[in-house]
C-alpha cells in the first residue's frame, strides 16, 4: 500500500499492539520487535490506516489495518473488500470528487488474489516492474495508462479506469454506490503476458 507512513510514538505500542495481537490467534507482535506507522486516509472520517511490522519473523511481515485513534478501534484488513464492506458503517465513507477514486483503489489495493494484488494505476510512477520493459511494452504502457474517470449513475457512480491484475492489463467500468460498495461492471484485457509488469503479493 502506498501512503505517507508516518512513525507511531512508542508511547502508543503496548496498548496498539495489545489491540491487534487480540485480532490474530496467536501473537505475532511485540513492543522489541515491531514497528507502527500510520497514514490519514482522507475517505474515512475517523479512521487512519495503521501498519504493524514484525521484525520477530524471516522475513518481516506487515499487516494492515484500519485505526479509529479516538475510540482505538482497530479493523484487521484480511484480504478481501470485506475488511471494509462490512464496516462501512462505522467507518463513515467521505465520497467526493476528490476521495472517490483514492478509496476504490485503497480497497482493491488491499485483495489478495491469485495472481497478486488488483491495481488501479493512473500512472507509469504507479507501476513496479520486475524487468525493464521492452520498447514495445513501454510505448503501450505510455499509451494506455491514463487516469481514471467519475461519471454519476442513478446508484452512484461509474468509475472509467485501468486496472493491473498479475501480469494483464484491463479496461474496466466500476460501478461504486452511495453507500461504499462497488463491483466490476466490466472488464476488457488490453494486454496479457506482461512479465516486465512485477506481481505483487500481500503478505
Amino acid at each position: 500500500m502506498q501512503h505517507s507512513l508516518l512513525d507511531i510514538p512508542s508511547s502508543k505500542y503496548a496498548e496498539l499492539i495489545s489491540l491487534i495481537n487480540s485480532l490474530s490467534s496467536y501473537d505475532l507482535f511485540s513492543e522489541e520487535k515491531t514497528h507502527l506507522k500510520t497514514a490519514p486516509l482522507p475517505f474515512f472520517k475517523d479512521y487512519k490506516l495503521l501498519s504493524a511490522q514484525a521484525f520477530s519473523t524471516i522475513p518481516p511481515v506487515t499487516m494492515h489495518y484500519l485505526w479509529n485513534g479516538k475510540d482505538n478501534d482497530i479493523i484487521k484488513m484480511e484480504g478481501t473488500r470485506d475488511s471494509v464492506f462490512d464496516n462501512l458503517h462505522k467507518l463513515r465513507l467521505i465520497l467526493d470528487e476528490s476521495t472517490i477514486v483514492p478509496y476504490v483503489k485503497f480497497v482493491l489495493d488491499g485483495i489478495w488474489a491469485d495472481k497478486g494484488n488488483i491495481r488501479l494505476v493512473e500512472s507509469l510512477d504507479e507501476i513496479e516492474f520486475s524487468d525493464s520493459p521492452s520498447r514495445e511494452d513501454l510505448k503501450f504502457l505510455e499509451t494506455t495508462i491514463r487516469p481514471a474517470t467519475v461519471s454519476q449513475s442513478e446508484e452512484g457512480y461509474l468509475i472509467d479506469a485501468i486496472i493491473i491484475y498479475g501480469t494483464e492489463i484491463y479496461h474496466s467500468i466500476i460501478g461504486l454506490r452511495q453507500d461504499g460498495i462497488f463491483d466490476f461492471r466490466s472488464e476488457t484485457q488490453l494486454k496479457g503476458g506482461m512479465r516486465c509488469v512485477r506481481v505483487i503479493f500481500l503478505e
